[in-house]
């Protein structure tokens, strides 16, 4: 049975803010972002894969500790955090289509890896000027 204490000291002005809200939705929007998981029989594409994962998380951590000190400003925040969600989403569309062509050996899962490989630097560029602008 749940009891309802409305004079309970823990609860003070800010709870619902902090505790239930969050103080930092773009630390909850950025955490969100995550690469699928996925497995490789071949070493290098593993390689890529575990490399990527670490970057992407290396951005996220350092990000959220940004935006919770205040060092990154609001408006330049979603800069960021559409541009990691941008990267990260073609990142995971090639890792999809590679596993594709890993299990098939179809040439159009091979060009469909490569087409997302080639998005993501585009994409990664535009994470890069979005990060190196919210440190102006």
């Amino acid at each position: 049975m749940y009891t309802c204490m409305f004079f309970s000291p823990s609860v003070y002005a800010d709870f619902f803010s902090e505790e239930i809200l969050d103080a930092n939705p773009e630390v909850v929007m950025i955490q969100d972002i995550q690469l699928n998981s996925i497995t490789f029989v071949d070493s290098k594409e593993m390689k890529r894969y575990n490399n990527t994962v670490y970057f992407v998380s290396s951005i996220k951590t350092e990000a959220m500790k940004r935006f919770q000190d205040g060092t990154i400003p609001l408006y330049r925040r979603y800069d960021i955090i559409t541009t990691l969600d941008s990267f990260v989403y073609t990142m995971n569309q090639y890792f999809l289509y590679q596993k594709k062509y890993e299990q098939t050996q179809k040439s159009v899962f091979k060009e469909s890896a490569r087409s997302y490989l080639e998005d993501s630097r585009w994409a990664y560029n535009r994470l890069r000027a979005a990060l190196k602008n919210s440190m102006k």
